[in-house]
């Protein structure tokens, strides 16, 4: 008969064994595929010739695939080849290459090879101010991931660069706002989404400038066209930057407010998200009474009641990724994780614990997630921590807590370890320190914040 222990180690043994049998069937079917599209390449070179353009969609297929098997210098050289037989057929500067240099781009930083990403950025950015291009939504989303390119670029490229990265951020998100409004008109709901990005885009500057380092240091060098020719203290660099971002939820509301026939479920809901960053900046009491307007509203208008409570159901972690318009499409852009039933009204109710999770970009960007999740760093090497967490219902600024006032319901309080190290690898500084850096939506019942118990599954990247 097996003891316990024994039993135990067998089941252990067991399920390392199914762990490396996946792993090996995943790395099996991943050189399979490899191996398809490179006969595919061969066979479309036999049949065509060396320079024919059907050769570029296998090119950067295969291209990809080696990008996931972190084949970085093979990869290149496909989509090298890639751009050289599209600007063979279609000249030098021509839209065709757009997506080659893109995906080119995201190779060079993910082998983090900046001096190659930087000038291939600097190319894209010079297409667009020199080449014609098409207004669409495609040059949208362009001026977007080279902006987010810049950001990842402000904490992984040399500190030398930092500057550099940070002022292409300012230019692109105008780039992105001009060209928003001149799609779809300074009053349509579409240019809402790239006013709620420059926001985004602004917090999480702000959040690396807030750590210090090299983002402070450089800090002169963004948003160069105000005239800031000198460094910029963290108090003035915060009051910028929400001014700046409330600046553009502003123009949101604006938007839905002047709409004709009157969308009154946007104009709540472009409230909800100044709501937000009022909590952001520790402006709690402005953001209560707008969230609870917001709740109000919103039954009001006639929006299903089931749908509100669930949307205010448990905490979110602010700033939200995308601006959405309507109850509906918030519920579906939710993680699977927070769109169970909604917890009802009542006795006991704010005592449910609700199960969040965050993963943190990088140590330069303490407690703030990623620009994009194309450029997550998390990994199977990464830190994982899980706390426990109170939500207050109320707020207090009585006195001060570690240089701040203590107060907000969207602060977590009563922080406690669960799983974990409580100290970060090589650094003094306390990991419950990040947690008490994010700010959260508060749990609603009937319109009313109220207290919730939570837990947080955190993850950090390994390098710290």
């Amino acid at each position: 008969m097996f003891t316990r222990v024994q039993f135990a180690v067998m089941l252990l043994l067991i399920g390392a064994f199914a762990r490396g049998q996946d792993q090996t069937e995943e790395n099996l079917a991943a050189l399979a595929e490899l191996d398809r599209a490179r006969e595919i390449l061969e066979a479309t070179e036999t049949a065509l010739g060396r320079d024919a353009m059907d050769l570029v969609e296998p090119l950067e297929q295969l291209a990809r695939l080696l990008m996931a098997e972190n084949q970085f210098d093979d990869a290149d050289n496909m989509l090298d080849r890639a751009i050289q037989i599209t600007r063979y057929h279609n000249g030098l500067h021509t839209p065709a290459q757009l997506s080659l240099i893109t995906t080119r781009i995201d190779n060079f930083s993910n082998r983090q090879a900046w001096d190659d990403a930087r000038e291939q950025m600097d190319y894209l950015f010079a297409y667009y101010l020199r080449v014609p291009v098409t207004l669409n939504s495609n040059l949208l989303e362009q001026f977007i991931y080279l902006a987010e390119q810049h950001i990842r670029g402000a904490t992984e490229d040399s500190e030398i660069e930092q500057g550099r990265h940070l002022s292409r951020v300012y230019q692109l998100n105008q780039a992105m706002i001009t060209t928003a409004i001149e799609l779809y008109g300074e009053d349509s709901p579409l240019t809402a989404p790239y006013f709620y990005r420059q926001a985004l885009h602004l917090y999480q500057v702000k959040k690396g400038h807030d750590a210090g380092g090299r983002d402070r240091t450089n800090s002169n060098l963004y948003y160069v066209l105000n005239g800031n020719s000198a460094g910029w203290s963290r108090l003035q660099y915060q009051r910028f930057c929400y001014e700046e971002g409330l600046q553009m939820l502003r123009r949101i509301t604006e938007v839905f407010n002047e709409l004709d026939p009157a969308d009154p479920e946007g104009q709540a809901m472009s409230q909800l998200y100044l709501a937000d960053w009022y909590m952001l900046f520790d402006r709690a009491g402005m953001a209560t009474e707008i969230y609870e307007t917001v709740y109000d509203t919103l039954l009001a208008i006639g929006v299903d009641k089931d749908q509100v409570a669930s949307l205010f159901s448990q905490p979110r972690i602010l700033p939200v990724p995308q601006f959405y318009p309507s109850v509906a499409s918030a519920l579906a852009g939710l993680p699977a994780t927070m769109t169970g039933t909604a917890a009802g009204s009542g006795t006991g109710a704010d005592n449910i614990a609700h199960q969040l999770s965050f993963v943190e970009w990088s140590a330069d960007y303490p407690a703030t997630r990623s620009a994009s999740s194309r450029f997550s760093r998390a990994d199977d090497d990464s830190v994982t921590l899980r706390y426990s967490f109170e939500l207050p219902d109320e707020n207090e600024s009585t006195f001060l807590y570690k240089h701040r006032f203590r107060q907000t319901i969207g602060q977590a309080m009563e922080v406690q370890l669960l799983e974990g190290h409580r100290y970060i690898r090589g650094e003094d500084g306390d990991n419950n320190d990040r947690l008490e850096q994010l700010r959260f939506r508060p749990k609603m019942i009937d319109g009313k914040p109220v207290a919730s118990r939570n837990t947080l599954r955190y993850e950090m990247p390994a390098s710290q």
